[in-house]
């Protein structure tokens, strides 16, 4: 799952995010929405937050936010919302490394296309389907379950035969569907999600590493630990040691 963030008190502009969020994406979790800078960082106190859409029509100054919440979260992807365009924010966004920089009213298609850039930065599962608005929804619709599936039954052992006599469909129909629509393997994603569980355990509980392990489907916690600082970069220790170190609340 992908922690977003969406820092406007706006209302309108949150409620269409929001909305967005919910139809063409199954992967994400919306943080409490934030009206300003300060209720931004106090959520970040206890949160990670991957994505966040900054208003620019607040009276804080969002680029003075986003380099102070960069500072604690490197890998920050941020899409900057203005209510007209405006040349010298366009240039404060591009110096910022900001994914994009959108105008109000906001065009579904391109935002859609914000988002999905964001996630796939983020090397996550990003379940945007180009063609949902097209007459041809066959693959989006037979690819749904598979992930629903999935997220079922993480903490059990699943091979593609099981999805496959599941969806009564072919193997290797499950396999291409699979790759086509969700942009990486079946095993690929699993592993993926297995992670994403394990980070929340490691962030909100005390709970040894041998337990997560078998409680998300991995029965040998040393091939844990390899499948998730092969995913995250670090070990499962290293992460909660970081995370309590920088994020925890006091």
């Amino acid at each position: 799952m992908c922690n977003i963030l969406i820092v406007s008190s706006n209302m309108t502009l949150k409620s269409q995010l929001d909305y967005l969020f919910k139809k063409y994406f199954v992967n994400v979790f919306i943080l409490p929405q934030a009206d300003n800078s300060e209720q931004a960082i106090h959520i970040c106190q206890s949160t990670i937050p991957e994505i966040i859409l900054y208003d620019l029509s607040l009276n804080d100054d969002v680029f003075i936010l986003h380099d102070s919440l960069t500072n604690k979260f490197p890998n920050l992807r941020a899409i900057y919302i203005d209510s007209s365009e405006n040349f010298p924010n366009i240039q404060k966004v591009i110096r910022s490394g900001g994914i994009d920089y959108l105008v109000e009213p906001l065009n579904e298609s391109d935002t859609l296309n914000s988002i999905h850039r964001a996630i796939i930065s983020l090397n996550h599962i990003s379940l945007l389907n180009y063609q949902k608005q097209s007459t041809n929804s066959t693959a989006h619709n037979a690819v749904l379950p598979l992930i629903q599936f999935i997220h079922k039954n993480f903490q059990k052992e699943i091979s593609l035969d099981e999805l496959a006599n599941y969806m009564h469909l072919n193997k290797n129909y499950i396999c291409q569907l699979f790759k086509k629509e969700v942009g990486m393997t079946f095993k690929t994603y699993l592993s993926n999600y297995r992670v994403e569980q394990a980070k929340k355990l490691l962030r909100e509980t005390d709970w040894a590493l041998c337990d997560i392990s078998d409680y998300i489907g991995y029965a040998d916690p040393a091939y844990f630990s390899r499948q998730f600082k092969k995913i995250e970069g670090i070990s499962p220790t290293d992460y909660r040691d970081y995370y309590k170190k920088n994020f925890a609340l006091v």
